[in-house]
């Protein structure tokens, strides 16, 4: 297929055909991620349902290893899941529907009725140009006046780190010529008073938590005011502020990318109760990982009580995990062609891996591994220009699947699950095939 505009027709068909499956039901039992492309896409859903007068139940799962319930006679939808999973889906005895961006493996056999919308079904690539929320989005559209739920699918596009071009490109211009969306030239961080969005930033990491006079410092040197609202700075000040941040990520071993990052296009959300969208992602992020999910779908579907909750949650969050950062650096270890962490009973594996690949360690894959009782989940991740030669998608299905565990995912973010007594040759075998891919 030659151009975005023809992979985006060919995805707009199987989004129709999606719309006609659920049009022939008045019941929709709905499972999604409990990230923030999950619970971005579990609103879009439930506003396109409920304008269509449409009965449903949306479930947040970590993942199809768990069980789930759903009677015969229903329309099940699998959300940011299912597209790796072909024995599961091809079990389930109802009609289904996948709104997944994640690689889709080996084929699906359905007992019913099926609708599979996947990027990566009609060449556009899931890991950067379209996230399970802008597929959920693309079946709203065939539902009705839906444009208003772009913004939502902005915040699992940001949430899973992708970019605004082809897919992703279209549901932003939809957003912005509807007069939902707006792109503002700024500083990539929330909104705020200048030192607490430093201290408390997870993207970018700047290593500020606890580090009071160090921040005072920073700032006193490039004469910037830690009492200023980020959103009132000068361009000048932005420009200072932008550079000073770059260096500082640079000297910590960032990965050299994130620098392009720090000041450009801002995406504001107008019709959402936050309307910066990297602030609103990280907080909707926080309440999945809290296992608040139901708080941070609240708030996408525009419940304003639901919002000091929610920034609650993720204050509480991102103190934990900026203390699990400063915690866990020591316990990185190297392999032959990439490092590892293994955890007990940690809060998350998640941030702790994205983040330290990010602006720590970002010359080779890192695996992180938590042990809690007798389950152990895997988080891999890698940047761009690693994954021109790697595939973590492939290395943790491999990898897993050599220990009778699953695994998946993007070529730069994946996971698994496996048995506690296979961690070491799990390991292992994940530094071979790195190897072996890297070579």
């Amino acid at each position: 297929m030659n151009s975005d505009y023809q992979k985006i027709e060919l995805l707009k068909s199987y989004a129709k055909k999606a719309s006609e499956l659920i049009k022939r039901h008045e019941f929709i039992r709905v499972f999604t991620h409990y990230d923030a492309d999950g619970i971005s896409a579990g609103a879009i859903i439930a506003k396109a349902l409920l304008r269509i007068n449409k009965n449903f139940q949306i479930s947040f799962l970590k993942g199809l290893n768990e069980s789930f319930e759903y009677e015969k006679d229903e329309l099940v939808m699998f959300l940011d899941m299912g597209s790796g999973y072909p024995d599961v889906i091809s079990n389930v005895e109802a009609d289904v529907i996948i709104a997944d961006h994640h690689i889709p493996t080996g084929e699906i056999e359905p007992k019913k009725r099926f609708v599979h919308v996947n990027p990566h079904l009609v060449g556009i690539d899931g890991t950067y140009e379209l996230s399970a929320s802008g597929a959920t989005y693309f079946i709203a559209r065939e539902l009705g006046r839906n444009e208003d739920l772009s913004c939502i699918a902005v915040v699992g596009m940001l949430g899973d780190k992708q970019k605004i071009s082809s897919a992703n490109a279209e549901i932003v211009k939809e957003g912005e010529k509807a007069g939902f969306i707006e792109r503002k030239i700024g500083l990539n961080l929330h909104s705020g008073k200048v030192k607490d969005v430093l201290k408390m930033s997870l993207e970018p990491y700047l290593d500020f938590y606890k580090k009071e006079d160090e921040l005072e410092e920073f700032l006193k040197k490039i004469e910037i005011n830690g009492e200023m609202e980020v959103d009132k700075l000068s361009l000048e000040e932005m420009h200072k502020l932008a550079d000073a941040i770059a260096l500082r990520m640079l000297r910590m071993g960032a990965y050299i990318s994130l620098i392009d990052e720090i000041i450009g296009e801002r995406l504001w959300l107008n019709n959402m109760p936050i309307k910066n969208a990297l602030m609103l992602t990280d907080i909707v992020n926080a309440c999945g990982r809290a296992s608040a999910m139901s708080v941070g779908l609240a708030l996408l579907m525009g419940d304003s009580s639901y919002l000091k909750n929610a920034v609650d949650i993720y204050e509480k969050y991102t103190k934990e995990v900026l203390e699990e950062l400063v915690k866990r650096r020591n316990d990185v270890k190297e392999g032959f062609c990439m490092r590892y962490i293994v955890m007990e009973n940690a809060p998350s594996t998640s941030p702790i891996a994205t983040t330290y690949s990010r602006y720590l360690y970002s010359d080779k894959p890192l695996i992180v591994v938590n042990v809690k009782d007798d389950r152990v989940k895997v988080s891999a991740r890698a940047n761009e220009k690693l994954a021109e030669r790697l595939n973590l998608a492939e290395v943790m299905r491999l990898a897993a699947e050599k220990v009778g565990g699953r695994g998946g995912g993007h070529r730069v973010a994946a996971g698994a699950n496996i048995s506690p007594d296979k961690v070491e040759e799990f390991l292992k075998e994940v530094d071979r095939l790195c190897c072996a891919m890297l070579a």
